[in-house]
């Protein structure tokens, strides 16, 4: 993606994104994002702001967006952001773990172990 085509995210006040990288997974029927976020002197973005921002920027529904990792560089007030955006739901579902689908809408899933749940 050359500069000229750099899509940039509102996400919040404090917060803006720069997608550094866009790949199109036409065999899967997702979008694979690479996002530089810049929240300098406020604190790490959300995921829920990531998913409304992502959602609104690309025009999909917040439940195709899926924020896989927010890494945050110590005192920098800069993370990156990988996420996918989905062309369907059902597909979404069968490759994304269900803790992380369950993380990006608030609900508490957990991993695995003796006292870990099933959603269904």
């Amino acid at each position: 993606m050359s500069e000229a085509q750099q899509v940039k995210i509102k996400i919040s006040e404090k917060a803006e994104g720069i997608v550094e990288r866009d790949v199109k997974n036409n065999v899967v029927g997702r979008r694979e994002l690479y996002i530089k976020v810049f929240h300098i002197g406020s604190g790490t973005v959300s995921r829920k702001d990531l998913v409304k921002a992502l959602a609104s920027t690309f025009g999909v529904s917040e439940d195709l967006v899926v924020i896989k990792k927010v890494h945050t560089l110590y005192g920098a007030g800069i993370s990156y952001v990988r996420a996918n955006i989905y062309n369907e739901k059902k597909v979404l579902q069968e490759l994304e773990p269900q803790y992380l689908i369950g993380r990006d809408t608030g609900q508490k899933i957990k991993k695995g172990g003796k006292g870990a749940q099933k959603q269904g």
